[in-house]
């Protein structure tokens, strides 16, 4: 057991040698990979730049859910079409078989045309509605604030100041 603890208060000592050692001269920042290769820049290795694409600070604004979402209104809109043709062909069932044929794929076509120009719709109300979000000024007052130390305390402590942001995203 004595030989344990002495075994121990050297081991100590050591590193806290090696501490003070550590403080007084400290060892010498390592090497970047930009200041040992300073024309490998990080643009060089963007796998965004390798594929094609225009730059690494171009976000791309098509997600997951929007290729989703768009996939499935296509899906919609073809279900919708192919039911009205079935429909209008099964309740023409008396008449001949080319005029059966015009009369569904007219009608079909008028509901393929009403499809595209609701969604058209929905697209523009979407972009006006942006457009009009980015340029609203947002308006924010303060209602309460606390004070903390007097001395250092400026401004308007009975929450007057008012604040405004422009744009339509909080940050």
């Amino acid at each position: 057991m004595p030989e344990y603890k002495a075994l121990m208060q050297r081991l100590r000592e050591r590193e806290e040698q090696r501490q003070y050692e550590r403080m007084i001269n400290p060892p010498a920042p390592g090497e970047t990979f930009d200041q040992r290769f300073p024309n490998a820049g990080a643009r060089s290795f963007n796998p965004a730049i390798s594929h094609g694409q225009t730059g690494a600070d171009e976000v791309d604004e098509v997600t997951y859910a929007d290729v989703n979402r768009q996939m499935i209104l296509i899906i919609n809109i073809l279900i919708s079409i192919i039911t009205c043709s079935v429909f209008i062909w099964i309740a023409a069932r008396r008449w001949s078989v080319p005029q059966r044929l015009g009369l569904s794929m007219f009608g079909s076509g008028t509901v393929a045309a009403a499809e595209v120009a609701i969604y058209f719709g929905y697209i523009r109300r979407l972009d006006e509605a942006r457009q009009k979000e980015v340029k609203a000024v947002e308006r924010q007052e303060v209602m309460e604030t606390w004070v903390i130390d007097k001395a250092k305390a400026s401004g308007n402590a009975d929450g007057g100041a008012v604040r405004l942001r422009k744009g339509g995203k909080h940050r």
